[in-house]
């Protein structure tokens, strides 16, 4: 039986996805572009079928999630328990695991209590990271490959995978889930209208298409076992996902917000030389009391933020008095690059490039002493008074600058920007720390990427030597073998495979490309690891 995610998508309806693209010309009247759409939409219907196989993944119902937030319910977490919007599908569900082995009940709750943080939200987020970033049922193996691809907040409940093995048998999570996702699929058509058009509004200001990379990497996941009323939005990778809670009302606003920043914070990664350039207006927003921190020492962070704002503003149906309003505010909470870029939107929205290509004359046109003169008479708003939150028993792990450079880099390689990568890896082997093999094992897969196989060994050689993580030492001894196995060195290759499997890491991925290098030799033509 097939208990993967089940999804809708977004795309059903053709002359929406014509809406998009036709919207992208410039600024045109709403009744002009749906007489064009409608008029074409016959034509292109019969093309529609691959444009829908792309965006099918974008609303998802993930068994991942039930399991996990399943297992806590059983553990203890009783949050939002017995607010009004609660789901009665979490009701139900803790009632039917009440005659759980009480053994395996115990060795959840004995996990749960020691790794529980005293502020509720954090306390759920570390499972929501979990359930985002742990592969498929029945396995539950944190997907990444290396340590700093892990977001700080789960590395300390790593183990909770063996236990989610053994209660998804027990618990028969596989039929539960069957009982159960009827309600997820409602909540999902719940949304899924106002989500079409949300996104597709996106689209078209940016002129891009449905079809494209960056619309796929962003991910709305359901959730009915949590406390109600919140979201939770992650951004891995690139792509944003967010998680969305019962709730009586639709959360739209905040879900079309995630997703314009992922649309933006990808640029401003690509783009991430021409935006340093313009840093030092970054001291400006140190003087914004009401601005968070997290902007204040993260320029690029402060720059997207800012540009978001502005077109939000001016894809507002609303009078252009209240609208210079609304920019006048986020300038006052901190925002100071808001006001440029809503008066640079209108440049864009009259020439005829896409907003990727654009991007780069919109920053590069910042003039820092203009901006600052602007800034200067502006009196910031106060930061609202706030309730100090809950003590935590548990500190939030501090990020080193070597884990620092190892994600970036790791980041970058998966953009594809190679040189980037590469000066990253090479700058944490300036100094030896805990890092090594992790930068050893980055540059062994840049060496694959150009088709230097030698030094690839010589690279991966050393990440297996200097590693202190079971999952980097298993697979580059892997790779090793690959490569030896292509150059008809069987034995050689025969001696990496086994090495792999004693490496110390018990994932089914692992022991997967182990045993099938074991039982033949690697010819090349399946997938890399």
């Amino acid at each position: 039986m097939k208990c993967g995610p089940r999804r809708i998508p977004w795309s059903k309806k053709p002359e929406r996805r014509i809406l998009a693209e036709v919207a992208g010309e410039g600024l045109i009247t709403l009744r002009i572009v749906l007489r064009r759409a409608l008029c074409i939409v016959g034509l292109l219907s019969a093309l529609s079928a691959p444009v829908r196989s792309q965006t099918e993944e974008q609303l998802v119902a993930d068994i991942r999630m039930f399991t996990v937030l399943a297992a806590i319910n059983t553990a203890g977490y009783d949050d939002g328990l017995n607010a009004a919007a609660a789901s009665p599908v979490r009701t139900a569900l803790r009632k039917d695991l009440e005659s759980l082995d009480s053994g395996m009940a115990m060795r959840l709750r004995t996990f749960y209590d020691e790794h529980k943080l005293d502020d509720p939200e954090l306390d759920l987020s570390q499972y929501i990271s979990f359930a985002l970033m742990c592969g498929e049922a029945p396995h539950f193996d944190l997907l990444a490959e290396v340590p700093t691809d892990l977001p700080v907040d789960i590395r300390s409940i790593r183990g909770l995978s063996r236990l989610l093995r053994e209660f998804y048998e027990l618990a028969d999570i596989e039929a539960l889930w069957e009982k159960y996702r009827p309600f997820y699929e409602a909540e999902m058509a719940r949304y899924q209208d106002a989500l079409i058009e949300a996104v597709f509004e996106i689209n078209g200001y940016l002129r891009m298409p449905a079809s494209s990379r960056e619309t796929r990497g962003f991910r709305v996941y359901f959730d009915l076992l949590a406390a109600p009323g919140n979201i939770n939005m992650r951004s891995y990778g690139g792509d944003v996902k967010v998680v969305i809670h019962s709730s009586t009302d639709l959360h739209i606003e905040e879900i079309r917000a995630a997703y314009l920043l992922h649309q933006l914070d990808r640029l401003s990664i690509r783009y991430e030389e021409t935006v340093s350039g313009k840093e030092q207006l970054g001291r400006l927003a140190l003087y914004a009391p009401a601005l968070d921190d997290a902007y204040k020492t993260n320029f690029q962070l402060l720059v997207t933020k800012s540009l978001a704002n502005a077109m939000q503003v001016r894809l507002r149906y609303e009078p252009e008095e209240r609208k210079r309003e609304r920019i006048g505010e986020h300038l006052r909470t901190g925002f100071i690059l808001t006001p440029y870029f809503y008066e640079k939107l209108a440049e864009y929205e009259k020439q005829p490039q896409s907003f990727r290509r654009y991007y780069e004359t919109l920053i590069g046109d910042i003039k820092v002493r203009e901006e600052m003169a602007r800034v200067q008479s502006v009196k910031f708003a106060e930061r609202p008074a706030k309730k100090a939150p809950a003590p935590r028993r548990v500190v939030k792990p501090q990020v080193s600058e070597e884990e620092s450079l190892l994600s970036r880099a790791e980041g970058l390689l998966q953009l594809g920007e190679i040189e980037e990568a590469r000066k990253l890896y090479e700058e944490v082997l300036g100094e030896e720390g805990p890092g090594y093999g992790q930068a050893y094992y980055g540059l062994g897969r840049i060496a694959l990427d150009e088709a230097d196989p030698d030094l690839a060994l010589e690279h991966f050689s050393e990440a297996a030597e200097k590693a202190g993580e079971g999952r980097i030492r298993a697979m580059s001894h892997i790779y090793m073998g690959r490569i030896q196995d292509l150059f008809y060195n069987r034995d050689l290759a025969v001696g990496h495979y086994q090495a792999a499997l004693e490496s110390g890491d018990t994932s089914p991925i692992v022991r997967e490309f182990a045993e099938l290098g074991l039982s033949e030799p690697f010819t090349g033509v399946d997938d890399e690891p």
